[in-house]
């Protein structure tokens, strides 16, 4: 697999010709501008925060071949803007962070309240194999090749005997099932605690999670370019990039536990994120600000953080 960008056309070259991704990224665009000076200063408490905070350490990926990376999206930038969001929050959480930025750093997770967490299509398995690499350390569980995981205690529990953390992970590409599995072992994390499950988006998680994690294919490419259960399902979001994120804000809302619970999704302001903070307000009554933002290339990334501000009403 070789990957050329021309004329801002991703084209992907395979052993048996090529494939052209139809994404088109150009620079910030005056309609991606925030509309409101409330949400341009979240944006800018972001950028601040991305360059203050600690840089995540990966979870070992020395498992993996060239090859799988043709089935399985490889670990990028949003991949490491994304677990330095999660691992920022958990240092809020244990009190590594002396000084904060605004009002939105406050801890919003808590050890006792995390039982289960959620990734949405998960990949290679890199964002929950490093939250679940954290919060067992920070309990007492042992782990691998992590510097901030370095607790070493019986597997499963932590000083005090607490019950393990469930981790569930979904993909609709049955390699990155296996991948996942096999990325969540090599990194020290016991299978009966890391549940991989092939399905669509989260339709196959029904009980409320305390952590959501979602990477989604955020890249404007045409709507038929959706859909599929292969590689190019990480990337191609349809129109704005917003079709498959737009699917799955139902099931957000539907699986934060409340009040706690917090989602970190990743987005790039072709997404017009400003918008779907809207949506989830008026729509879930769940707040999103950006929490981390990084510029990447030709484009944005931001890390949102969504929070629910009631329970969800499940219909009977």
């Amino acid at each position: 697999l070789s990957i050329i960008i021309f004329n801002n056309v991703l084209l992907l070259f395979f052993a048996n010709g090529y494939k052209t991704m139809a994404e088109h990224h150009p620079l910030r665009t005056p309609d991606q501008d925030p509309t409101t000076q409330t949400y341009a200063q979240l944006n800018a408490n972001a950028e601040k925060r991305s360059k203050s905070c600690r840089s995540a350490q990966m979870p070992s990926l020395k498992h993996l071949k060239m090859r799988d990376y043709e089935t399985v999206y490889e670990p990028s930038d949003d991949t490491y803007l994304l677990i330095d969001a999660i691992g920022y929050d958990l240092d809020l959480m244990d009190g590594q962070i002396a000084s904060i930025i605004d009002r939105d750093d406050v801890p919003k997770l808590y050890r006792s309240e995390i039982k289960r967490t959620c990734e949405i299509g998960c990949g290679t398995g890199v964002p929950s194999v490093y939250l679940a690499m954290r919060l067992r350390a920070m309990t007492g569980g042992k782990t691998n090749n992590c510097n901030e995981c370095n607790a070493d205690t019986t597997k499963g529990k932590n000083d005090n005997g607490r019950e393990s953390i469930m981790h569930y992970v979904t993909d609709i590409n049955p390699d990155a099932i296996r991948i996942a599995k096999w990325t969540a072992e090599v990194n020290g994390i016991p299978l009966e605690e890391f549940h991989a499950i092939q399905c669509d988006l989260a339709s196959k998680i029904n009980d409320p999670v305390d952590v959501l994690i979602f990477n989604p294919p955020y890249v404007p490419t045409p709507d038929e370019e959706v859909g599929s259960n292969g590689i190019e399902a990480s990337w191609a979001g349809g129109k704005d990039g917003r079709v498959v994120l737009d699917r799955a804000l139902s099931d957000i809302s539907r699986l934060l536990a409340f009040p706690h619970g917090v989602a970190y999704v990743v987005v790039v302001d072709d997404n017009y994120p400003e918008g779907l903070a809207m949506i989830m307000k008026e729509r879930y009554e769940i707040k999103v600000i950006p929490i981390l933002r990084r510029r990447a290339r030709n484009e944005f990334l931001t890390i949102l953080r969504m929070t629910p501000t009631r329970m969800f009403q499940r219909k009977e």
